[in-house]
């Protein structure tokens, strides 16, 4: 796969593993940015454009972009960490034009699945403006995501530190980047990008049930370090995390609904 070459990686994600006070940037080119983007919204909404504005049945908030963003709305705001106003801020302060409405300040547009719906099914101005923004913003989302996990693994790994996990997180973590030869795997860390957008950081007391966590820090802390094929250790811990997640979850949420396709996912960076 050749869809991540990052010049001068390996320094910037050292300085993540050890430590840094402060984290550079990683820089993708414009066609490794959109690799990355369709990689992603292959898992996301099977790379298809009426997907790029999404609502789950069932769920109190909308889905939007590649990493299909929570936005919530005004009047259900949840506990998960909201993705979509930080990720529009990130990408307007990067360039991005967005239509005139549409500011990282705003709530969802549509405060039901109803309502959602019904500017679906009409093709609504506002639904038609925001689906061209997102789909003609991908790689610059991508950018997000790596921005998300550069900022986001210092904080796992001092988690994991006061826990006593700081060794397993770290040799996971370096496990799935590097290959033998020191080089960047590209695959690796797709999988590292992927799925803290997909679950989060894993260590945010909002994002568990009954104590416990389903995102990066669960899966990094539970691969198997005897089996050689990090990417399989990987994929079968993210399996267990999840599964753990169908069952701890409130019965309200029906979770199990989504388990067959989170294991495809998982099953995906076997690829």
């Amino acid at each position: 796969m050749k869809f991540i070459r990052w010049i001068g990686l390996v320094v910037v994600w050292n300085m993540l593993l050890f430590g840094a006070s402060s984290a550079t940037e990683l820089h993708l080119t414009d066609t490794q940015a959109k690799q990355i983007a369709h990689k992603i919204w292959l898992n996301e909404g099977s790379g298809k454009k009426s997907k790029l504005v999404w609502w789950n049945k069932g769920e109190e908030f909308a889905s939007v972009g590649i990493g299909h963003f929570i936005w919530f709305t005004a009047d259900q705001p949840m506990w998960f960490w909201e993705a979509f106003p930080p990720m529009l801020q990130y990408i307007t302060d990067r360039g991005a034009k967005p239509p005139r409405w549409l500011t990282p300040q705003l709530h969802c547009v549509w405060n039901s699945y109803a309502q959602w719906q019904y500017a679906k099914k009409h093709s609504t101005k506002k639904m038609r403006e925001l689906t061209a923004f997102m789909n003609r913003t991908k790689g610059l989302q991508a950018r997000f995501m790596l921005h998300r996990l550069n900022s986001a693994f210092p904080r796992i790994l001092s988690y994991a530190k006061a826990r006593g996990q700081g060794k397993i997180v770290a040799h996971n973590y370096k496990r799935l980047l590097y290959r033998k030869d020191g080089s960047i795997d590209p695959q690796g860390a797709y999988i590292l990008i992927d799925y803290i957008n997909f679950k989060g950081d894993g260590i945010n007391k909002g994002e568990h049930y009954q104590g416990k966590g389903w995102g990066l820090y669960q899966v990094l802390t539970r691969m198997d370090t005897r089996d050689p094929n990090p990417y399989h250790a990987f994929a079968k811990s993210g399996k267990w995390v999840l599964d753990r997640l169908t069952r701890i979850c409130p019965p309200k949420r029906n979770l199990k609904r989504f388990k067959r396709g989170w294991f495809n996912r998982m099953d995906s960076y076997l690829r």
